[in-house]
């Protein structure tokens, strides 16, 4: 009788091994009973030995277990997150692990108390699975017909030799740019500034609906706000890297001979590279290596800083020294922001909230860190404008500056707290702001139209107005008209598994 409820123990600890560790690769919302089988039977017969146990099964399990936190509250491991892994610091790390749920980390904890269970049970009481004929063809067959039960293990390599390989491509070799020459025509200005903001999603800007005042400048500067850019992908690598190349629109692939700084310096334009975001050296992100393209970079976290959290207002003396230095050329400024990326409670330290934190429902707190810190960019950007005003004043140079988000983000209940991140990916991802202000701007409009990410370097050519003939001069940001195709956006969206997130009003009590 024993061993007949140790036999029914055993194989309860199978089965919950099996689908938690299924569910915390990523790949598997509710894996299929054929799948948790298949994962079973890989169990089973790696316990049929002391040294199969041990050095195979169990670093498997640990395996999944360490990816199960980061599996149930994000996705299985692509390009894109494994990329953001390279690119980590040790504060970044903290702020990404202090978003997963406690309840998540627990999971991971049982997943491997279950495997010693399951472990001990088996061999206490002579329970050989693996000497079923039965069980051992069943288990076959469905092994067969099963999904790859170890997909987090293939899938993850494949992912991580890809993120290496391009990597190594970008950081050890200069990639030659196919841009050729270009030519400038009917260019305006002599001062271009590019501001590439961070995890601030559209609606959650006032300029665009959100009840709450976030954006007083945008709201009221002479410029041009446009309702319908979407990003390139839902985090910083995946979005940057085919908004600051031009992309291949079909795989939704980057071509790195063909960046935006590359086609910018190919018209003879001086490029500079402003960034609140890191350069780690030898494991640069596709990012820093575009900006490293630049003729002038500064990174404010760089060596010794790099796990500082540095106030994004930090980068306006810089921004003021590259504008007074003499020339004679057009200037081309990027402009790098930490914005709103998580935690944004860490990026207000420096920056009053807009609501009293105590008088707050606490699941709602972390909100009012994420909408301040949207104020907080849209402060920044009225003082990167009243400095480029006070420059055109003193050294006569006219100037146009464009400020858009890399991406959006989604909502989650974190430990009882709506929490803003990139869990998942939510309907609203890809959608960010748009602003344009020029020092002949006399009106404040707002234009409503769809303008892809994936046309982005284009569309910033012609706005300066670079020529060249690969360049295509139909895209316009800023002209009121759809872009032609979302090159499969909608569809890529009707993917996403959650159910629609609109941002919440905290401030109705």
């Amino acid at each position: 009788m024993k061993k007949y409820f140790a036999l029914i123990l055993s194989v309860i600890c199978l089965y919950f091994i099996s689908k938690l560790s299924l569910q915390g690769s990523g790949f598997f919302d509710e894996p299929s009973i054929i799948t948790i089988i298949a994962f079973s039977i890989i169990i089973i017969a790696l316990n049929a030995s002391k040294k199969l146990f041990y050095f195979i099964l169990l670093p498997i399990i640990l395996i999944h277990a360490l990816y199960t936190p980061i599996g149930l509250s994000f996705s299985s491991p692509t390009y894109s997150y494994i990329a953001s892994v390279f690119a980590t610091t040790f504060s970044e790390s903290k702020e990404f692990l202090q978003q997963i749920p406690i309840s998540r980390y627990l999971t991971a904890i049982v997943q491997i108390l279950l495997l010693f269970v399951f472990r001990y049970i088996t061999q206490q009481f002579h329970i050989y699975l693996h000497k079923n004929k039965t069980l051992v063809a069943f288990g076959l067959l469905t092994l067969a017909l099963s999904v790859s039960p170890l997909k987090l293990i293939s899938e993850g390599y494949t992912e991580t030799m890809k993120v290496k390989k391009e990597l190594e491509r970008l950081n050890n070799f200069q990639i030659p740019s196919q841009w050729g020459q270009s030519t400038l025509e009917n260019t305006k200005y002599d001062d271009y500034v590019l501001i590439i903001g961070e995890s601030a999603r559209r609606d959650y800007l006032n300029a665009y609906g959100y009840p709450v005042n976030d954006t007083p400048f945008m709201n009221s500067v002479n410029g041009t706000v446009v309702n319908g850019l979407t990003s390139g992908g839902t985090n910083t690598i995946a979005s940057l890297r085919l908004m600051l190349t031009q992309p291949n629109t079909q795989t939704w692939e980057p071509h790195y001979e063909l960046t935006l700084i590359d086609l910018i310096k190919s018209a003879g334009i001086k490029t500079y590279w402003l960034s609140m975001q890191g350069q780690l050296g030898e494991f640069d992100t596709p990012i820093s290596s575009i900006a490293s393209k630049s003729d002038m970079t500064y990174f404010f976290k760089k060596g010794s800083s790099f796990d500082e959290n540095i106030s994004d207002f930090k980068l306006i003396p810089k921004f003021d020294e590259v504008l007074q230095t003499p020339t004679e050329t057009k200037r081309f400024i990027v402009l790098h922001l930490y914005g709103s990326h998580p935690l944004a409670c860490d990026r207000v330290e420096d920056y009053p909230l807009i609501y009293e934190q105590e008088k707050l429902d606490k699941k709602y707190r972390y909100i009012n860190c994420y909408i301040s810190s949207i104020k907080k960019t849209d402060e920044l950007l009225k003082q990167v404008y009243e400095t480029l005003q006070k420059n055109a004043e003193k050294n006569h140079r006219t100037f146009s500056m464009i400020y858009f988000s890399d991406h959006g983000v989604a909502h989650s209940d974190t430990n009882g707290e709506m929490f803003l991140g990139n869990n998942y990916a939510s309907k609203f991802h890809h959608n960010i702001p748009l602003l344009k202000i020029s020092s002949d701007d006399t009106e404040h409009k707002t234009l409503t139209s769809f303008k892809s990410g994936l046309n982005f370097t284009n569309a910033i050519a012609n706005w300066i107005g670079i020529r060249n003939p690969k360049v295509d001069n139909s895209f316009d940001l800023f002209n009121g008209i759809d872009d032609p195709s979302d090159y499969g956006l909608k569809e890529k969206i009707q993917k996403y598994k959650h159910p629609t997130d609109p941002a919440i009003d905290i401030s109705k009590p």
